[in-house]
């Protein structure tokens, strides 16, 4: 007879089972701790694109109304839309979709140093907190529980030698992580485009699998029973089953054979340019996966060459990484970004779907060189903001958010209201968002 410990052992040797089983776990369970909506909220996913390395708010998306180098700010901007907003030359696709945008200049209460900056701009803690994605999947639970509901895309396309770098997040693992919430919400990482998630082919017959399963459950349901102070147990039978369904649902999800075939797809995300092919790619995955349920995706930026010399990220100190690094950074998402725009607009997405630009700091100093947490710049469309509009404002250098100034973690509040969560409802085991935040309603559709 197989004991529970040997059956245990040789469920090992089904990798497709375990590995994947921990990363869907319980989100719909966990969610029935918090109950329904707290109130009415259209967004139901967010794509967010994060600007490694923190992007200067004066050379993008909020001109400064003095400047005291003017060498040191090459870019003009461009009055854009019937709205008139302002927006850099550097992103003349976006500005096409200008009243759309609702740019959100007055952020501020950012780290000022990249790791810790990474950190708190998406948990809105500078040590063990729980990411917005996180905290979203724990409120509104997982829409489709056969795919991950928090995933972040990183990779390059094959043939992609523009791209110096796959992406990544500043603060690492706890940028994205779960924090005190359960383990299983934090992001599931993607970064090969054609095997997104491992293990996910089984080694035995389906119908096996299925019996191992149905064993596994009744062998914990009868430790349950005579061991009511474990739980967990049966939500780990049910990841199990979780993962099972992934291994049919994950390959369609990431399949974009069809997708690629478009010409429309291809010219909207910019599939046929070299430097627009990765970032592409993943925004064209991205909308695959919020059109399929997946809540939060993070679609970072990667390192690209510097046009006089180099490689650069957003993290843009000097006059020659301003002038050479900016226009190709924001080339690698401009189309793209407003190829996904008009996509999730075409597919009755874009009310549902909010969609973020924005980095873990902003620039200051002279020429907006330096690391500055005093005012930083996103902007949001979709999920019902209104379009066409800026919020808040910074002084006449730009340094400093001075109307309407809206700290990181209301920006996480005001995000979470957007999707019908107050975040002073959201507990678990004694975990929190802070109860302070207020809620910026103006950005609220």
């Amino acid at each position: 007879m197989t004991t529970r410990r040997e059956f245990l052992i040789r469920l090992t040797t089904a990798p497709g089972i375990i590995a994947s089983g921990s990363i869907a776990n319980g989100s719909e369970d966990v969610a029935d701790e918090t109950g329904k909506l707290h109130h009415p909220g259209k967004v139901k996913s967010i794509i967010f694109y994060y600007c490694y390395g923190g992007p200067a708010q004066g050379h993008t998306f909020d001109p400064p109304a003095r400047t005291i180098d003017k060498s040191l700010h090459p870019f003009r901007f461009k009055h854009c839309g019937k709205s008139g907003i302002e927006i850099s030359e550097v992103f003349p696709r976006l500005q096409t979709v200008a009243d759309d945008l609702c740019l959100v200049r007055s952020g501020y209460g950012a780290k000022a140093t990249h790791n810790e900056g990474g950190q708190y701009i998406f948990t809105g803690s500078s040590t063990l907190g729980a990411s917005l994605g996180a905290w979203m999947q724990f409120g509104l639970g997982s829409r489709n529980p056969s795919l991950p509901a928090f995933t972040m895309l990183t990779g390059r396309v094959d043939g992609d030698n523009w791209a110096l770098s796959d992406g990544a997040v500043h603060g690492g693992a706890r940028a994205i992580g779960a924090g005190g919430l359960p383990p299983s919400l934090q992001a599931q990482i993607v970064n090969d485009l054609k095997k997104p998630i491992d293990n996910l082919n089984p080694r035995y017959e389906n119908t096996n699998q299925k019996w191992w399963l149905g064993q596994l459950h009744k062998w914990n349901q009868h430790f349950s029973q005579r061991h009511p102070d474990a739980p967990e147990l049966l939500s780990r039978s049910e990841s199990f089953e979780t993962a099972r369904k992934m291994q049919s649902a994950a390959p369609d999800a990431f399949n974009l054979s069809s997708e690629l075939q478009h010409k429309g797809n291809r010219s909207r995300y910019g599939l046929d340019e070299l430097a627009t092919r990765s970032t592409g790619t993943k925004l064209l995955l991205a909308r695959r996966l919020v059109e399929r349920g997946v809540r939060f995706v993070l679609v970072p930026s990667m390192r690209v060459p510097n046009q006089e010399g180099g490689s650069v990220d957003w993290d843009t100190h000097t006059p020659t990484s301003v002038r050479g690094g900016i226009p190709n950074l924001a080339r690698a998402c401009d189309q793209p970004l407003a190829g996904l725009i008009a996509d999730l607009k075409d597919r009755g997405l874009f009310e549902q779907t909010l969609v973020i630009w924005g980095g873990e700091m902003g620039r200051g100093g002279n020429g907006f060189m330096n690391h500055n947490g005093n005012a930083f710049t996103w902007w949001m469309a979709g999920g019902g903001v209104p379009g066409g509009t800026t919020y808040g404002a910074t002084d006449e250098l730009g340094m400093t958010a001075v109307e309407k100034p809206i700290h990181v973690r209301d920006l996480h509040a005001t995000i979470l209201w957007m999707c019908g969560l107050d975040h002073r409802k959201l507990k678990h085991n004694g975990t929190g968002l802070d109860d302070t935040c207020v809620v910026a309603h103006e950005l609220v559709g």
